[in-house]
């Protein structure tokens, strides 16, 4: 028997991005649970162990994405991070964080998760020096 895909938390404010996530993820064979405000996330984050993955838009109405992360990460600093945007850049964050451009596909957020896991297809090589520090991620 294969081992249990792996938990995930998504957080967004826009309520059809997050339930088709939520939905997508859960239909792939993920664990995922979805929050709109990041008091609401970091208390699953702070209560579940199992939670591998925080996938985040990066505007939140009531912070940012990379405020998220970076709380989040003080406690539990193995965590796995993706970023959402439908094409705004707000704050930094680490260069070695995943983008998902919205809108996407159900196939291209499986391959982004996927390569989170080394699931299927090799992870991404980090760009080299002086490029863009973000990587965006195909979609579809």
């Amino acid at each position: 028997m294969p081992d249990p895909l792996p938990n995930v938390l998504i957080v967004d404010d826009d309520k059809l991005v997050l339930e088709f996530v939520v939905l997508a993820l859960n239909k792939l064979g993920y664990v995922a649970v979805g929050r709109t405000d990041t008091d609401s996330a970091m208390e699953v984050v702070n209560t579940t162990p199992s939670l591998e993955l925080l996938l985040s838009d990066i505007c939140l109405e009531s912070s940012t994405g990379p405020d998220l992360v970076r709380q989040a990460l003080r406690d539990r600093p193995e965590l796995k991070v993706v970023f959402m945007t439908g094409g705004f850049d707000v704050g930094s964050f680490r260069k070695t964080d995943l983008v998902l451009n919205k809108p996407f596909d159900l196939q291209g957020l499986r391959r982004t998760i996927d390569s989170i896991f080394n699931r299927g297809q090799p992870r991404f090589e980090p760009p080299p020096a002086g490029l863009e520090r973000r990587r965006p991620v195909a979609n579809g």
